[in-house]
């Protein structure tokens, strides 16, 4: 069953300070979602999931498909160019925690997901928004 306080658009970006390269998960309410991952130099994987929260403070994510190639430096992956692509049976098993805490460089605090494993190459998102019906999220 999906705990809907992790419902939304999650960005690592303001946890980023110093590294060439970030993550975003967005977890819909039914469900479904998707993880991203772009880098510096133009490298950027997205991927298809479903997620449920099996036990109270955890997260599974399980991996229907994934796409890997080129994408458009600093922004949230759009693959221009697909290197790889095909079925994903990755699960990833998390505990996780959101509260309010203030990244790097920023100057108020956000509601961050923080998780034990990574995802994405990533440990700690920030909300975009929980307004998943935007076409620009």
């Amino acid at each position: 069953m999906p705990d809907e306080i992790l419902v939304g658009l999650w960005d690592s970006g303001p946890y980023d300070y110093g590294a060439l390269e970030s993550s975003w998960v967005c977890l819909r309410s039914d469900g479904t979602g998707w993880s991203a991952w772009a880098n510096a130099a133009g490298g950027a994987s997205v991927s298809q999931l479903s997620w449920s929260c099996p036990e109270d403070g955890v997260l599974e994510l399980r991996y229907r498909w994934t796409a890997s190639g080129s994408g458009r430096p600093g922004t949230m992956p759009e693959l221009v160019d697909i290197d790889e692509e095909g079925p994903d049976d990755t699960l990833v098993r998390t505990r996780f925690a959101v509260r309010r805490d203030t990244p790097p460089l920023v100057d108020s605090p956000v509601t961050s997901l923080h998780l034990d494993a990574a995802v994405e190459f990533a440990h700690r998102f920030a909300i975009v928004t929980r307004d998943l019906t935007d076409p620009a999220h």
